[in-house]
């Protein structure tokens, strides 16, 4: 449990580990519940959808001044060779309450160290944040 008390729902790691050792998925955004106990799956992305998807879907958290933690399956290529990184977010976007952000701020390790196996790792504030480009880049210095 994180210092904020907030659990992590067993189907969160469930979830995750078809999309890593499956790569079942695209990506998984997170939420806590309304009662602020658990964090739990919101919506799996199928592999229809594409990242322009995704990042309407953490706008639409944004829209009700709210944060989200979510998984995405990157697809890349790094000398001519394709790779994939699974990335994990931290939506925070300005709009969001200061309770929502001291929440998911607190909580975010909780949630990481049960998702193992995560090796880039964002924090997402607004929309410049969330640009593909950034995202590569992250993943892309992970080679370097």
């Amino acid at each position: 449990m994180a210092m904020s008390g907030v659990a992590v729902n067993d189907e969160c790691v469930t979830v995750f580990e078809h999309l890593k050792m499956g790569r079942q998925f695209l990506y998984i955004i997170y939420r806590v519940t309304d009662d602020l106990r658990t964090i739990k799956v919101e919506e799996i992305g199928s592999h229809y959808q594409t990242y322009e998807d995704f990042v309407q879907r953490l706008k639409d958290a944004e829209s009700k001044r709210q944060c989200r933690y979510a998984v995405f399956d990157v697809k890349f290529y790094q000398n001519a060779m394709p790779q994939q990184r699974l990335a994990f977010f931290l939506w925070s976007p300005d709009t969001a309450t200061t309770q929502q952000k001291m929440l998911y701020s607190s909580s975010k390790m909780t949630l990481l160290k049960k998702l193992e196996g995560i090796p880039v790792v964002l924090q997402c504030n607004d929309e410049d944040d969330l640009s593909m480009c950034n995202v590569l880049d992250r993943c892309i210095s992970k080679y370097k």
